[in-house]
């Protein structure tokens, strides 16, 4: 059942000057059924009544769009709340407002959704009735058209009071005056009205292309109503089906061009009778040249006796701000939807005056429903498993009474039968003290769950294996997400088990080696089994080699990788120690001939290299007369020697007993030849006399042919100097 609205306390006065108006069950009037259609035509609603409010009824004084009744019980009236205040009345959604819901005008004919009102207040206060928009969708009154329906109300009290002026004159001449001044001055009073309203206006006479705009359509576009007049018999002028287009002339000039299209469809359809009204969003040219956005809506008023259009009526409201806050709320939602995708966290929020949940993109896909879903209330707690649904409503009621939010985890069951676990988040926002809107997050949280339940089930199945093994045991997900670890694992990574469980595998590698990592997580989801070597970064920031073998698991309803390891980095050392040795001098800490051999074997063509070789004189006296240990002496100090004399990229190798020979990468005959001078400049702090022989590797000659020839320079430098013993 309905809920009737309760009477004023000046109810009885109220009803004795509706009465004294003498307008009840009257005729239809041309100027109340002009102040009715504009409120239809400013707010795009398509029902418009000014209703007058009985004791037992409410009547219609006029009506646009409700075929039918011209009056319904006071009881079920929508218009009985209206009169009770001053400020208009609305109900964006009556299926959803407990006064209204079982009202019969909302469950049967004309099934109304959304009801605005205002009051028609006289000049001594009282509210015979009400000026209201009515719509059998849900929606919302933008303050715009607040505005525009309450200086609509007012010029239907103000009319009514004038009409009953002209009735208590008392001659039927003097009323018949009366009227027909309130009838010729309809459109200059709906006029100012609408200019009141800085709603621009246009008249179009489709036959004869005539137009006429008001003031505020010339303001809005920068222009001087004489220029415009200029422009209006060309604006809208041809009906030209095989153009494509009634939209022709001066108009292409102020409408964008992408605008057209649609604005040209939905005029034809309105032309046609498809459309009540006609209605759109376009970019107008401004005379500077910028861009604003305009609402356009129209109505034909009057038709040829064939029934062709003769004149539309129409206004032209700037939205320029309205779509400039729109594009900024949408990209505002459109960064947090990203960055709700990317953190894997929905959003959410409900209206507790209309019970109208909304919910993200992200949270539609966490529900596996299609982005732009909305759910009723019941809808979205009963995707929590049954035995979370008592939970999350008890935290909610509690959040509303005591405003703290509530934080949970719960199962939950999709559209698709997925059981997953989330975290749902919610907080209540206030207005002038009552809770008036719940906000909140929801995040999936499956992962991390599994992920811990995975650990418990591995510590129970290799607990012992865990405790005892000295090798390195560890499982991850397929994505490389560590489920568990042993002991002997954790320490040697220096962590913590805690520390490492749950946490990406990639994060204790450089990040170089992701792509690495990345491809062996492909051969073991896909071969069931991998092999080889990982480099590890430990907690202290040393680097691990670990030697791997690991094997997929698909035993359990969730896949894993259980992993064996040995930590080889000490082994790897020595490899790479004894590999160092392998060309290393033991005695002088110089390389050997063996990575002489390495060298001439990575030589590219084209590559110059300097080689010098150096034979120490008299070597072998050394050795007689000192002893083994002074000629080793001999020989780490020459080493010591050459080193220091020669650039930071130059090689010293120990050829061999007292010989020796220097490799200049990159080097010429300039360049050896400067080398050569330092040396023999610094002969004098020399262990011991020596003699040099040069040559330059060019081209593709062989390493070897350079130094052979060198040692042939070096061997003429002796003969030149008589010394013959090595």
């Amino acid at each position: 059942m309905a809920v009737p609205a309760p009477r004023s306390h000046d109810e009885e006065r109220r009803l004795e000057r509706l009465l004294s108006l003498g307008v009840l069950d009257t005729e239809a009037e041309p100027l109340f059924d002009a102040l009715t259609k504009a409120a239809s035509l400013l707010t795009g609603a398509p029902i418009a009544l000014m209703t007058l409010v009985d004791d037992r009824r409410q009547w219609f004084k006029s009506n646009v769009g409700l075929d039918g009744p011209t009056e319904t019980s006071r009881d079920v009236a929508f218009c009985s709340y209206t009169i009770l205040d001053d400020r208009p009345f609305v109900v964006p959604d009556a299926l959803m407002d407990p006064r209204f819901a079982n009202n019969p005008l909302v469950t049967d004919a004309p099934r109304i959704r959304f009801y605005a009102g205002a009051p028609i207040t006289l000049s001594d206060g009282l509210r015979m009735g009400a000026l209201c928009v009515i719509d059998r969708q849900p929606r919302q009154l933008p303050d715009e058209h607040a505005a525009i329906l309450r200086q609509l109300a007012r010029a239907a009290a103000e009319a009514l009071e004038q009409r009953k002026a002209a009735l208590e004159r008392g001659e039927s001449l003097h009323r018949e005056a009366l009227l027909h001044r309130l009838l010729m001055d309809d459109r200059t009073r709906l006029a100012a009205i609408l200019d009141a309203s800085q709603a621009g206006t246009w008249e179009w006479n489709v036959q004869t292309g005539e137009m006429r705009f008001n003031e505020q359509w010339a303001s809005i576009l920068g222009y001087a109503l004489e220029d415009l007049d200029l422009l209006s018999s060309s604006v809208w002028r041809d009906i030209r089906e095989d153009e494509g287009g009634i939209i022709q002339g001066a108009q292409r000039r102020l409408t964008h061009p992408d605008d057209l299209p649609q604005m040209d469809e939905r005029l034809q359809e309105h032309l046609r009778g498809e459309r009540p009204l006609f209605e759109s969003e376009a970019r107008l040219r401004h005379k500077d040249g910028h861009w604003l956005w305009g609402l356009l809506r129209g109505r034909v008023i009057s038709r040829t006796d064939d029934g062709q259009p003769l004149w539309i009526y129409g206004t032209m409201v700037d939205v320029s701000e309205r779509k400039r806050m729109e594009r900024r709320l949408h990209e505002s939602e459109a960064f947090l939807d990203r960055s709700g995708r990317v953190a894997g966290v929905g959003g959410w929020q409900l209206d507790l005056v209309t019970n109208q949940l909304t919910w993200s993109d992200q949270t539609c896909a966490i529900h596996d429903l299609p982005a732009g879903h909305h759910p009723t209330l019941s809808e979205a707690v009963h995707y929590y498993a049954p035995e979370a649904r008592e939970q999350i409503q008890q935290a909610v009621t509690k959040g509303i009474e005591d405003g703290k939010g509530w934080d949970l985890e719960l199962p939950m069951i999709t559209a698709k039968g997925r059981h997953i676990w989330v975290r749902a988040a919610g907080a209540v926002e206030f207005d002038h003290g009552k809770p008036c809107l719940l906000i909140g997050a929801i995040q999936d949280i499956t992962a991390r769950k599994q992920a811990v339940e995975s650990v418990q089930r591995s510590e129970h199945r290799f607990r012992k294996l865990f405790e005892e093994s000295l090798g390195l045991i560890c499982t991850h997900d397929l994505n490389g997400t560590i489920l568990s670890v042993n002991p002997a694992a954790a320490q040697s990574l220096g962590y913590s088990m805690g520390e490492l469980l749950g946490r990406p595998f990639k994060e204790l590698m450089e990040p170089a080696l992701h792509g690495m990592f990345d491809e062996y997580l492909h051969r073991v989801t896909t071969r069931g089994v991998a092999h080889g070597l990982l480099q590890i970064k430990a907690k202290d920031g040393r680097s691990l080699a670990w030697q791997y073998h690991n094997s997929l698991d698909i035993e359990n309803d969730e896949p894993y990788v259980l992993g064996h390891a040995l930590d080889v980095t000490e082994r790897m050392r020595h490899e790479s120690q004894l590999r160092e040795w392998s060309v290393r001098d033991s005695l002088t800490g110089l390389f050997n001939r063996r990575y002489l051999s390495q060298i001439a074997d990575k030589l590219e063509r084209d590559e110059r290299w300097g080689c010098i070789m150096i034979d120490l004189e008299n070597f072998k006296s050394v050795n007689d007369t000192h002893g083994h240990q002074r000629g080793d002496e001999v020989l780490v100090a020459m080493g010591h020697f050459l080193t220091m004399h020669v650039r930071p990229n130059d090689i010293v190798i120990r050829s061999g007993g007292d010989e020796f020979v220097i490799l200049l990468p990159n080097a010429g005959e300039q360049e050896t030849a400067a080398i050569i001078r330092r040396l023999e400049a610094a002969r004098a702090s020399a262990p011991i006399r020596f003699t040099m022989g040069h040559a330059i590797r060019l081209r593709d000659t062989p390493l070897d042919a350079a130094l052979a020839s060198a040692d042939n320079q070096l061997y003429r430098v002796r003969r030149e100097r008589g010394y013959q013993g090595r």
